[in-house]
């Protein structure tokens, strides 16, 4: 399946604000853990992206764009 294809087969899991919006549709997990997100979800620039979570000594965070996004600034549903 595509990136799209994922996003748009489940619901959303969790938000984040910054960056047009970010919605994270589906974690992947294995030895590499993956997050599959839409990002400029409240805008008309929708783009979908797999990123893989990496795991500090401080935070786990995901990087998008060069901008990191901690894990912990992410709001469940």
């Amino acid at each position: 399946m595509t990136k799209r294809e994922l996003c748009d087969t489940h619901r959303t899991i969790a938000y984040y604000s910054g960056l047009g919006g970010l919605e994270v549709r589906f974690i992947e997990y294995g030895i590499n853990d993956f997050i599959y997100l839409i990002a400029g979800a409240w805008s008309n620039n929708k783009s979908y992206h797999k990123l893989k979570v990496h795991y500090g000594s401080k935070y786990d965070y995901i990087t998008l764009h060069g901008y990191r996004c901690r894990l912990s600034d992410f709001i469940k549903v």
